[in-house]
């Protein structure tokens, strides 16, 4: 019973802390996220007097055009219902490149013909961290031309994909901008009151394995 406790209860307490350092490190995203999209829009020549950290989150309005490079992320579910998410590459005005998440859209409704924005259009969106969406369990070999059915979408990828200049931020397009589908991006996947609670059942359970070897130790044969 010594050797269970020694070994399990610096793991349990290892996995409740871990949680919590998640949780604050969610909560700090969070809260940025909602300061920093508060902030009045702003235009791409201005996105360049600022530095990436005070960038992230920031609303953003861009002039440009849709471009034929787009990937369908596949498996995205949304209020129960299979769909898809897309992004596709979008040319500025001042030539710079940036990959929008234009939201989700069913997967009937895609396979029914979506509609497509062409030529010179104006923009809005919130510019997010290009980390990685959805997830890939095997390497795939993806076929070439566009667009591309994918189970991840990652910068490393799109930079071979499409181009080296490709944004390190993605645009989450607001719902009412040309081109959107349904936005379903939020800045974190779990609340902090989640890796809270779960913080609370490895200590709980912690807690539980420590009175479980007093009252055996101390039980009567």
């Amino acid at each position: 019973m010594t050797a269970f406790v020694v070994f399990f209860f610096p793991i349990l307490i290892y996995l409740g802390s871990w949680q919590v350092m998640r949780g604050l490190e969610k909560k700090d995203i969070v809260s940025q996220h909602y300061e920093n999209k508060s902030l009045p829009v702003i235009s791409e020549k201005e996105m360049a007097t600022l530095n990436s950290e005070n960038l992230i989150y920031r609303t953003v309005n861009l002039e440009g055009e849709y471009q034929s490079e787009s990937y369908i992320l596949d498996n995205r579910l949304y209020r129960q219902e299979a769909g898809y998410e897309i992004f596709t590459a979008f040319e500025t005005s001042e030539k710079n490149l940036f990959l929008i998440n234009r939201g989700w859209v069913s997967k009937e409704d895609y396979e029914n013909g979506a509609e497509e924005a062409e030529g010179k259009v104006t923009i809005q969106g919130v510019l997010s961290p290009f980390k990685r969406f959805g997830l890939n369990l095997v390497d795939q070999i993806y076929l070439d031309g566009w667009p591309k059915l994918v189970q991840q979408v990652d910068y490393e990828t799109t930079k071979n994909d499409i181009s080296d200049s490709i944004n390190k931020s993605v645009i989450q397009l607001s719902a009412a901008s040309i081109g959107a589908f349904e936005p379903i991006w939020k800045p974190v996947d779990l609340k902090p009151s989640r890796h809270f609670g779960y913080a609370l059942q490895w200590f709980g359970l912690a807690l539980v394995l420590i009175c479980s070897y007093f009252y055996y130790g101390y039980k009567k044969d």
